[in-house]
């Protein structure tokens, strides 16, 4: 596939303006244009027509187009995912066009119970909804991961509020295989938040760091929906996800991240979006 220079997409994205009433650039490659295709018209007044979506790659590449993007009377808006500054709330980019997601990344706001029951019983294709919902039991499943995967999070903020790096995993990490299942292990997750913790303490104080993180640990507490708006989406809930349809579906045949989230975007109560949307509609 050609891969097009910052200013070639600038201009095929012109090309495209007669296509789109507001030209809407995001994070991700060429193969996620689907799914912000069906996203958008999913999420805003049919009125608005969205044929194109721009995607530009990672975040810095989004945010310094955005900063250098010429006024040209077209009604435009740059999305970045809402990453660790979503979670400690420091040095949030502020500018004009640009919307930072309330959550960690755009995966997050596919995970919904319904959406996820709907999902393993299309992949399923031999147990009805209604008992894949109740085997299921969405709080429960989530629940055995919330505490410690929020914690996790948390520190990867802190280690970020604190000017340091972290290298974002995947949640099959924290479990092994037993018999035919993969065993979810809270003592892995606690191992990377104790080496986190002493990373930050090379930095800081302890008092430091102890404020900052009761701080965000009462901002974040323990429950699901905080879990699914700062726990990557990408890295841990949809693996957590695929984890999950591997017992229902008793198959190695298993969907890729693309066809999991354009899955997912078709049926996902995009309500959980709804203040992007008031934004791109009051352009």
């Amino acid at each position: 596939m050609i891969v097009l220079s910052e200013e070639s997409q600038r201009l095929t994205s012109t090309f495209r303006a007669y296509r789109n009433h507001i030209d809407i650039y995001t994070e991700d490659n060429h193969k996620d244009k689907e799914f912000y295709k069906v996203l958008f018209k999913r999420l805003l007044k049919s009125e608005i027509i969205i044929n194109d979506i721009t995607p530009l790659g990672c975040k810095d590449t989004v945010i310094k187009r955005c900063s250098v993007e010429p006024e040209n009377g077209r009604k435009k808006i740059f999305i970045i995912d809402g990453d660790v500054i979503f979670i400690h709330g420091n040095n949030i980019p502020t500018l004009k066009n640009l919307y930072v997601l309330e959550g960690y990344c755009i995966e997050n706001f596919l995970i919904d119970e319904k959406t996820i029951v709907h999902f393993l019983y299309m992949n399923c294709g031999t147990k009805p909804i209604d008992q894949i919902k109740s085997e299921l039991n969405f709080n429960k499943w989530l629940s055995q991961y919330s505490n410690v995967f929020i914690d996790l999070f948390i520190h990867f903020a802190l280690i970020n509020y604190f000017g340091g790096y972290f290298t974002l995993f995947n949640a099959n990490k924290y479990h092994i295989p037993e018999k035919n299942e993969m065993i979810f292990q809270n003592e892995l997750v606690n191992a990377d938040i104790l080496k986190l913790k002493n990373e930050i303490l090379e930095r800081v104080s302890f008092n430091e760091y102890n404020l900052k993180y009761r701080e965000l640990n009462e901002k974040w507490s323990n429950c699901i929906e905080n879990l699914i708006s700062i726990v990557s989406g990408k890295d841990y809930l949809i693996p957590l996800l695929l984890l999950k349809t591997k017992e229902f579906k008793k198959s190695k045949a298993l969907p890729s991240l693309e066809e999991i989230k354009f899955s997912l975007v078709h049926s996902s109560d995009l309500n959980k979006l709804s203040n992007l949307k008031h934004v791109i509609e009051s352009l």
